[in-house]
């Protein structure tokens, strides 16, 4: 999977329990901190600014006030001042922000009304806050609406008596302008129009005081405060949004997640099977690779199935090494690795297995003096070794096996374990003996296979590798970094007589569809409903006439099993060769009889 998309793939497979937990564990605990969280109630006051409401025909100069005076006192409800009074008065145990905290207001400004809402535990508590604190807004508005209503009454009455004296003022300059046409005498008019300018000048007065009063009247009138709704204890809680809640945390948690596996997918440098398949690394040519597996007590016993798909990639990986070497086939092998932990020991128990399978004798050595392990694989002891032999004067001549030479229990498979490790293991491998005694063992065996120790742990892997004819660099998929790599890969190189043949891939694991080829035996052969039903339920895979207890496979699995057709798995099965029997239901053999005669039957082939 090199595209882009592929590779996501790959990252959601691998750490999808991640993203899991990240979606899981903050929604749990949010849905937990919920839980433990008292329901809260809800008191709602509403106060109403200004007069307008019981004005039949409102003024909306006067709207306008009360909606901004409105605003003004919604912001001054949780002013500290404000909040300190109400606690005072209520005598609450809290502070000015906490009790502002619980507060929210809203202003409708076509009603001219301040709704105040406060939300607490305790439903009482939130509608005495709630009426407490429009009280107090009450008290702090410039007038109470009876003192605002006597004012406005007495100007209004005051208002009434101007209008009538302007009447009747207007009534007494018309009537004495209308007696100027019938008037001849000079002294008269004269007498007239002086009463007439000083009518005017009294209207004109009243007028004034009019208008004055009525301004008066007008900007008085909005910054009136009164309470339109008190508060009523709630009876029932607050509806909580827990799903909405556990939805965001959950959301929350999954994008931290996938922020982080990105993170780690960039900085982490290390090689993966799924990427470098077919490829190279390093400039390295790829040569293979080994299943991951489980190892137990530390033994190799699993890798023994021929069928299992362990031995399958690891004939795969014999067979590409013996093309890379060119012409001639190695006869020396020595298996690296860069650091600790990559598995080349193990890889090379089971490459030394490959090469036995192929019909070759071959002699494992435990090069790895500093920390030998590839006797536990067999379930061998170590009491002489690879370090007695280099360090000693036994005799390499002749056609007798060197002391220390071990079987394994797999014919044509012999160990040389380390021995005892000596305090300078260098100084022993760049003996003149070592050649000695690699000259002898190419002629007890087919093919040696050298473990070392890791590259850039020691200088044993470059002294090894100048005298072996192949060396293999064995690397941990999803765990050896492609620094560490080069490096090693530069380092051998820079010593004379080093040739890298490639590199092999462990720990991969036999879940997609590379090397499905060598593995479809094993999971054709393990696959399956009726062969789960039959697991489950041993019963039904129990024959009759000379069936025991035991799980029992039919002829077309035996075929699996083997790879070969029914055909000839019936002819085998007449002949003899495999350790069936007849039952109702036709040919049938025990699962373990199969097994147990499997090596018999891969020497028969090669044969």
């Amino acid at each position: 999977m090199n595209t882009p998309v592929g590779r996501y793939v790959v990252i959601l497979k691998k750490w999808w329990w991640l993203f899991a937990i990240g979606v899981l564990v903050p929604a749990i605990i949010i849905r937990l901190l919920l839980s433990m969280q008292p329901g809260m109630y809800q008191a709602r006051a509403t106060l109403m600014i200004g007069t307008s409401l019981q004005n039949p025909e409102p003024d909306p100069w006067q709207l306008t006030v009360a909606n901004n005076l409105a605003n003004a006192y919604a912001r001054l409800a949780r002013e500290g001042p404000v909040m300190e009074a109400v606690i005072t008065r209520l005598g609450l145990n809290r502070q000015p922000e906490q009790l502002a905290a619980q507060i929210t207001t809203r202003v409708y400004p076509e009603a001219q009304l301040l709704v105040l809402e406060v939300v607490d535990a305790d439903p009482r508590a939130a509608a005495l806050i709630a009426n407490a604190l429009a009280s107090e807004l009450v008290q702090r508005s410039p007038m109470s609406q009876e003192e605002q209503a006597q004012r406005q009454a007495f100007i209004r009455d005051r208002l009434d008596g101007l209008e009538e004296r302007i009447e009747r003022l207007d009534q007494e300059i018309a009537d004495l302008e209308a007696s100027l046409v019938a008037l001849t005498s000079a002294t008269e008019l004269d007498a007239a129009r002086s009463r007439l300018r000083e009518l005017e000048a009294v209207r004109m007065e009243y007028q004034a005081t009019y208008a004055s009063l009525l301004e008066s009247y007008r900007t008085s009138a909005p910054n009136v405060v009164s309470v339109f709704e008190p508060a009523v204890e709630p009876t029932a809680a607050l509806a909580r949004r827990d799903n909405l809640a556990m939805a965001v945390a959950g959301i929350s948690g999954l994008m931290l997640t996938i922020a982080g596996a990105l993170l780690i997918e960039y900085l982490d440098d290390s090689v993966r099977w799924e990427e470098e398949m077919k490829q190279s690394v390093a400039g390295l040519p790829v040569l293979g690779a080994l299943p991951k597996t489980a190892v137990g007590d530390g033994s190799i016993v699993e890798v023994i199935d021929p069928l299992s798909p362990g031995a399958e990639m690891a004939r795969a990986l014999r067979t590409n090494i013996i093309l890379a070497a060119g012409e001639r086939s190695p006869e020396v092998l020595l298996l690296t690795s860069p650091t600790l932990q990559d598995g080349k020991t193990r890889t090379v128990a089971q490459l030394g297995l490959a090469f036995v399978g192929g019909g070759r004798r071959v002699i494992m050595v435990d090069a790895d003096l500093r920390k030998p392990s590839l006797h536990t694989l067999f379930d061998l002891p170590d009491p002489f070794g690879l370090a007695e032999l280099l360090a000693g004067d036994v005799p390499l001549d002749g056609s007798a096996w060197p002391r220390g030479v071990q079987e394994t229990g797999v014919e044509g498979l012999y160990l040389l374990p380390a021995g005892k490790p000596p305090l300078d293991p260098s100084r022993l491998l760049t003996s003149p003996r070592l050649h000695e005694l690699l000259d002898f063992l190419k002629r007890q065996a087919d093919v040696i296979v050298i473990d070392s120790p890791p590259e850039l742990a020691a200088p044993d892997a470059s002294v090894l590798a100048s005298v072996a004819d192949g060396t293999v660099l064995v690397v941990s998929a999803g765990k050896t970094s492609l620094g560490k790599i080069q490096k090693t890969r530069e380092r051998l190189e820079s010593r004379e007589g080093v040739k890298l043949l490639g590199v092999t891939f462990n720990q991969v694991k036999v879940n997609g569809d590379y090397y499905s080829a060598y593995g479809r035996v094993s999971r054709r052969h393990k696959g399956g409903l009726w062969y789960l039903l039959r697991r489950r339920l041993p019963f039904i895979g129990r024959g009759a006439e000379g069936e025991e207890e035991g799980f029992v496979l039919s002829l077309a699995e035996m075929a699996d099993y083997l790879g070969v057709s029914r055909a000839t798995a019936r002819r085998w099965c007449k002949s003899g060769r495999l350790p069936a029997f007849r039952s109702w239901f036709g040919w049938r053999i025990r699962e373990e009889d199969l097994r147990a005669a499997m090596p018999q039957i891969m020497r028969n082939a090669r044969v």
